[in-house]
Parts: structure tokens; C-alpha cells; sequence
């Protein structure tokens, strides 16, 4: 034990003596979410503001006069009347018009007969602004002629009404929001983790390599295991206290934004309490030995830092998948996805932040992480064990 303690003490001196590293993995992760968290927000608004002050062009075809009053109300609607079809595609490509409707020639007689009118709408789908600002417009315009024709034919409104639904919520806020939104807090905590991680064990073994220190550290009278075990958790405490300081400073970012409506801030409060963050944080230490444990065995061989680099970096995505995967509609936090590194993460944590977390599940899933991390140590040690590998 005071040989690992030597070990872990020598590179954690070696790592903040850069000033770099102590910006990158302490200063960078503590801003970065309160950052981007009130940033996206004052850029959402910013946005939303300048798309409702932006002038829509519409182009018509065969309008009728009253459709034509009603887009004429908002004074951000450009008008423009076409004769006929036009290459509307090109038109709308090259900014000439936002959109076109195209009505039929015998619109007012298929009114007259109750009858179901095709009105042609050009758009791009990508231009969100305008085409939900269209949307709404034929909408009032629809709900305009379906109160005119209850009127013709002489039926009570409420008639027209089968059914209303009544919404009841059994399941609380709480649970609300953690289902939907607790499967993004992992990204920035693995991610950041991964980071970490990376760069600590290429710095710590394949860049000892380049400096020629690492036949020195060998040359002690420690075991290769110590020496190991020094890096691995030295490697490891840079992916795990960066992502401690994202969720503080993700706590950080609640209390001081005050464009979060509370409601939402009440619940994301209840769901960041002090036995939920251990519980998180609870896994998040395995899972960084993983990680370290398991970039260690893949540069161990490298000579360069480059090199080591390229080795390593593809790993990042076997992690962005299951990520990605657990926030996929339908796939639960179950027995099937519990022993999944990365993915139990994604749906476990979903899980804590919802409070709907299964204790059982939750120890099997610590447990696998603790046997991944274990697993990742030994491959890392066999590799460092190979004296051809790692003086290469």
C-alpha cells in the first residue's frame, strides 16, 4: 500500500505540475456547465426572438379574399400572388418566398358543396420558423370554415365534439423529467470522464516513454502491479473529478439561472438530492478504473503519443453508441440491459434522477462495473508486464 502511495503521489505531481492539465480537467469542467447551460438558454431566446420578428413570404395561388385578410393581419406576412404554379422549389431554394400555398381553381364551389378541398403546400422542411408559422395560419383558417359550416347546417357546436380527453397524471414530475431528460446528464459525465482519462493514461505511460523516465519508475523497488495500479487510479481520478466537478457545477447552474422555470427547478432540485449523486458517483468510480484500466492496455505498446492516440481514440465509439441507445424510446433500464458497460450507465442514472430505481438491479449493475474495471486491470497489466511493449 505505501508503494502504490508513492506511485499515485509521484504522478499526480508529474500531472499538475502542467498548468494545462489543471485547466483542462479542474477549471473547464467546473465552468463548462453552468456555461452552456445559461449560454443555450439566452441563445434559445435570442433565436426565438429574432425568428418571430423575421418577415415570412408567402406565395399564393388561387387564393380566396378571406384567406388573403387573414394572412394580411400579421404584418410580418409578405404576400406575393402567382397565376398560376410556379417552380416553386426554385423559388423557395433561393429566398424569393418562405413557402407557397396553392388552392384549387374551383375552391368557392367546393365550399359551397361541403366538400374536402386539397390546398397544395410548398415548403422546406428544414425552415422549422416558417413552416409552423404557415401550419398555423391554415389551421385558424380551417377552424374558421368549420364553424361556418356548423353554422349552415345548423348542428350545436358541442355535437361536433365526440370525446374530450382528461388527462390524469399518476406519475410525478420528478419522474416526468428524469425519464426524459436523464439520459443526457450521463453524456457529460462519461464523455468528460473518457477525456480525462485519455489523456492522463497516454501522458502517464506513453509519455513517460518519450521522455525516457519510464525505465527509471521501473527500475524501483516496487512491483510492475504498484507501478500499474499508481497509474490506473492516478489516470482514473482525472476522468472522475472532472465529472464530479460537471455535476457540481451543474447544481451550480440551477440555482443561479434564473430563466428555468421553478417548477422545473424544484423538480431537477429533488432530483439532484445527496442520495442520488452517491449513487451516481457510486458508479462512476468503477467505471473510470474501466476506462482507465482499459486505455492503458491499448497504449502500453505505443512509442509515440501520437501513436498511442490512434490506438485509442476509435474506443470512443463503442461508447457514444450505447449512449445513444439509452435514450432510444423502449429500450429500459432491465435485467437484459443491466450487465451492458455504458448503457446500464445511460438507463441506470434515467432511473436514479426518476427515483424509480431498483436497489437490486442497481448492486448488479455495481457489481458488473467493479468486474469490467477488474477486467480492464488485469488485461492493462499483462500488457504492461511485457518488458518489449512497454521499453520499445
Amino acid at each position: 500500500m505505501r508503494d502504490l502511495f508513492i506511485i499515485v503521489k509521484k504522478e499526480l505531481t508529474e500531472l499538475l505540475r502542467d498548468k494545462k492539465t489543471i485547466i483542462n480537467s479542474i477549471v473547464l469542467p467546473t465552468l463548462l456547465i453552468p456555461i452552456l447551460m445559461f449560454g443555450g438558454i439566452k441563445v434559445s431566446q435570442m433565436i426565438q426572438e429574432s425568428n418571430q420578428q423575421k418577415k415570412v413570404k408567402i406565395g399564393l395561388v388561387n387564393a380566396p379574399a378571406d384567406f388573403v385578410k387573414l394572412v394580411e393581419k400579421d404584418t410580418l406576412n409578405q404576400i406575393t400572388n402567382y397565376t398560376k404554379t410556379e417552380d416553386f422549389k426554385t423559388l423557395i431554394d433561393d429566398g424569393t418566398i418562405g413557402s407557397a400555398l396553392v388552392f384549387p381553381e374551383n375552391w368557392q364551389t367546393q365550399m359551397d358543396s361541403l366538400s374536402t378541398a386539397n390546398v397544395q403546400v410548398f415548403r422546406n422542411g428544414t425552415k422549422d420558423n416558417i413552416n409552423g408559422r404557415v401550419s398555423k395560419l391554415i389551421e385558424n383558417y380551417s377552424a374558421k370554415l368549420k364553424e361556418q359550416r356548423i353554422a349552415i347546417l345548423q348542428i350545436p357546436t358541442e355535437k361536433m365534439v365526440p370525446l374530450v380527453q382528461n388527462f390524469v397524471e399518476v406519475g410525478e414530475q420528478k419522474e416526468l423529467i428524469g425519464k426524459r431528460i436523464g439520459g443526457f446528464i450521463p453524456y457529460i459525465f462519461i464523455l468528460t470522464m473518457w477525456g480525462g482519462c485519455l489523456l492522463a493514461a497516454i501522458d502517464l505511460v506513453t509519455g513517460e516513454k518519450e521522455r525516457k523516465t519510464i525505465e527509471t519508475t521501473l527500475s524501483l523497488p516496487i512491483s510492475k502491479f504498484s507501478v500499474l495500479m499508481g497509474k490506473a487510479i492516478v489516470a482514473s481520478l482525472l476522468g472522475f473529478i472532472p465529472a464530479l466537478l460537471n455535476l457540481t457545477g451543474l447544481i451550480i447552474g440551477l440555482n443561479f439561472i434564473d430563466d428555468i422555470p421553478d417548477t422545473f427547478k424544484v423538480a431537477l432540485t429533488e432530483m439532484l438530492n445527496p442520495q442520488s449523486i452517491i449513487m451516481i458517483l457510486l458508479l462512476l468510480i468503477p467505471f473510470s478504473l474501466f476506462l482507465a484500466g482499459l486505455i492503458i492496455s491499448l497504449v502500453a505498446g505505443a512509442s509515440t503519443f501520437k501513436e498511442a492516440q490512434s490506438k485509442a481514440s476509435p474506443i470512443i465509439i463503442l461508447i457514444i453508441i450505447p449512449l445513444v441507445m439509452a435514450l432510444m424510446p423502449g429500450i429500459e433500464f432491465t435485467w437484459a440491459t443491466v450487465f451492458i458497460p455504458v448503457l446500464n450507465i445511460g438507463l441506470g442514472v434515467k432511473e436514479i434522477m426518476a427515483g424509480t430505481i431498483n436497489i437490486g438491479m442497481y448492486a448488479a449493475m455495481l457489481l458488473s462495473l467493479l468486474a469490467f474495471a477488474v477486467t480492464a486491470i488485469y488485461f492493462s497489466y499483462r500488457k504492461f508486464s511485457d518488458e518489449n511493449a512497454i521499453l520499445s
